[in-house]
């Protein structure tokens, strides 16, 4: 499924796969806990629905300027109703991936004990502590986060 939702996770750091399983799941769980991720998720479907008719009207207008004629112009207006849905969430996911689930991913892989930064995900091995930025992004190095050992309360 890699090719279709990617995995953040940079494949040079030393995880095991139950511990990337476990960085996703904690990732997907972050997702969710924000509800502009869904709200963000759902305006996709709505807005292509409630643009739909006046997006067939502008194609159906295009192909009769381009001197397409009726069975040309009803063409048109398929192509728009099933290519649009398709470009609009293959464009909204890619974006979606990339801007509101990738920190997650981020955030869940330094929760893990990895150190790497919060916007790009960039392993930060053998920079020195003294390091304020990220030599990859140039983002605010973040300290790693104090984690309670297995067991406490």
């Amino acid at each position: 499924m890699s090719w279709i939702w990617p995995s953040f996770v940079d494949r040079e750091l030393p995880l095991t796969r139950e511990q990337r399983r476990a960085i996703d799941r904690d990732a997907w769980k972050m997702w969710f806990r924000n509800r502009w991720n869904f709200i963000l998720y759902m305006l996709v479907p709505i807005s292509y629905v409630l643009a739909l008719p006046l997006l067939r009207d502008a194609a159906g207008m295009l192909a009769g300027t381009l001197g397409a004629d009726g069975l040309g112009q009803r063409m048109v207006r398929a192509g728009v109703v099933i290519l649009l849905p398709a470009a609009c969430f293959v464009l909204a996911g890619a974006v979606l991936q990339r801007w509101r689930f990738a920190p997650c991913v981020y955030e869940a892989t330094r929760r893990h004990g990895c150190d790497v930064c919060t916007r790009c995900g960039y392993w930060l091995r053998g920079l020195d502590d003294d390091a304020q930025r990220c030599p990859e992004c140039g983002a605010r190095r973040e300290p790693m986060p104090v984690l309670p050992l297995e067991g406490d309360g």
